[in-house]
């Protein structure tokens, strides 16, 4: 398991999901170094264009536990995007490997918002997606 960095300090932003100040966070990782912004209060993130991408691999040393994801009924709530206006709506994409996580999205600055949970349920994913490839190498199969 790798380990993660965490630093904060503030940005002009606000939490499309409880309008609280979001504070930047740097993750660091041995081939990552982005910075996200996160609420404090809810727990929940914004990427920017291509941060997602570069750690949904990287799974921070906790115990695989029973996920955290918000209710259906929170997660299909309207928000409107932090970083471009508070006219611009995001859209709800169903995550392509875990169909529980909806990833709120905006087709103009390209940005995601993750509820509080959601990171780690698509990062353990990939982990167990990982996992049992190898299991199928050390079984002789097709990987």
């Amino acid at each position: 398991m790798k380990d993660l960095a965490h630093n904060y300090k503030i940005r002009n932003m606000n939490c499309p999901r409880c309008e609280t100040p979001l504070q930047v966070s740097s993750i660091k990782d041995v081939n990552v170094s982005i910075e996200i912004d996160k609420c404090p209060s809810c727990g929940g993130a914004w990427f920017d264009k291509g941060e997602l991408a570069q750690i949904e691999n990287v799974i921070e040393p906790t115990f695989v536990e029973i996920r955290h994801i918000p209710k259906k009924k929170e997660q299909f709530e309207p928000l409107a995007c932090p970083s471009c206006n508070l006219h611009q709506r995001l859209q709800k994409v169903v995550h392509p490997r875990d169909k529980k996580v909806i990833i709120d999205h905006c087709g103009y600055c390209k940005g995601v918002w993750l509820d509080k949970g959601e990171l780690d349920a698509i990062q353990k994913e990939n982990w167990l997606i990982s996992f049992g490839k190898i299991f199928k190498w050390l079984a002789g199969e097709e990987v």
